[in-house]
């Protein structure tokens, strides 16, 4: 979500209850998102070891779905509401029932999504937030921005580290397809209404992202092309590289012949 729009002020005069990109309430939320993440896999790793990695599972799932149902309830009441901002069409609003049907499903186009979703897009909240500087530990807004989005890198990386999932060529290409086709629908409605989802409308985020650097629109639409389709193509090939690698690579040293051996 965009959260630009009004809301009752945070607690103001502490550097942790009033929201500065970059500052230290940011650091502190994103590193202690990053712990969770890796609590979530410990603890998925433990239970698959025991057979109870469904449990686990279960349980994140039932989280997400609380968070990122509250999210959506949140922004759709008044005096939330406001079109322009509200609707459930960034990224980061598919992303999180996505990530809910690839873990409770594991079909592997919604597994896909996830990864590329996920991992090479929904975590540039966590580096460039656009969260106002109002909406500190005091806002409600604060908590669903970033616990929703916990929920999407969280779940991306649990089916990485835990589920085992592992991109390849064909889910780069349906991945491609689909987030295109996704931009396709909403360039035209951003043009019809003046709005900005998924950043690709002629407005920018009020907050500092690396849109800023990309130029005029709609220029910038194809860098920002370039850019995404480029990061899917390194997150498929890294893992290409890394499964050549471990072929290629002996599972064990081979014995040595020498003056008295058995070879």
């Amino acid at each position: 979500m965009l959260p630009s729009m009004q809301d009752a002020p945070g607690a103001t005069g502490s550097m942790l209850t009033e929201f500065h990109p970059f500052g230290a309430l940011h650091a502190l939320a994103a590193g202690v998102a990053a712990g969770v993440m890796v609590l979530l896999v410990v603890a998925g790793r433990w239970a698959q070891r025991r057979g109870r990695e469904d449990r686990v599972r279960a349980g994140w799932i039932g989280a997400s779905v609380v968070v990122q149902g509250a999210s959506a309830v949140y922004y759709v009441v008044p005096p939330n509401l406001v079109p322009a901002e509200s609707l459930p069409l960034h990224i980061c609003d598919l992303a999180g029932w996505i990530a809910v049907a690839a873990l409770a499903t594991r079909w592997r186009i919604m597994r896909t999504l996830l990864y590329f979703w996920g991992i090479g897009l929904s975590t540039q909240a966590f580096f460039t937030p656009v969260l106002g500087d109002e909406f500190g530990v005091a806002s409600l807004r604060f908590w669903l921005f970033f616990g929703t989005h916990l929920q999407i890198v969280g779940s991306a990386v649990y089916d990485i580290a835990v589920l085992g999932y592992r991109p390849r060529m064909k889910d780069f290409l349906a991945g491609s397809m689909v987030t295109m086709g996704y931009v396709a629908v909403l360039i035209p409605l951003n043009m019809a209404t003046g709005w900005n989802y998924a950043y690709v409308g002629q407005s920018k985020p009020e907050n500092p992202t690396p849109i800023d650097l990309l130029g005029p629109w709609p220029l910038r639409l194809v860098w920002m092309a370039l850019i995404v389709h480029g990061l899917f193509g390194v997150m498929t090939l890294a893992w290409r590289v890394r499964r050549r690698r471990r072929v290629m690579s002996p599972a064990a040293p081979m014995p040595r012949s020498g003056p008295g051996g058995n070879g």
